[in-house]
């Protein structure tokens, strides 16, 4: 499988979850973005295997359209009063 498929694999699964069709494999309806992602890169073959942690957790912080800064000091110790 190409890079191509299985982007397209991904977007795939991710439109059926938004449209609220994307079913577990015990047939119930998924409703955690988390659990989504994790079925699309699955099925598209990407499962970590080989890949490190910090390669998956910056695909995914990609894929959810997020950015984490652990740098913010508001972020790691709270808002200053």
């Amino acid at each position: 499988m190409t890079s191509k498929e299985r982007n397209a694999k991904v977007r795939k699964v991710m439109r059926e979850f938004k449209a609220g069709t994307l079913k577990s494999s015990g047939g119930q309806k998924v409703k955690s973005r988390q659990q989504a992602i994790a079925i699309a890169l699955s099925e598209a073959g990407m499962s970590k295997g080989d890949k490190t942690d910090a390669y998956w957790d910056s695909y995914v912080v990609t894929i959810m359209g997020e950015e984490e800064d652990p740098e913010d000091p508001e972020e790691v110790n709270g808002p200053k009063d």
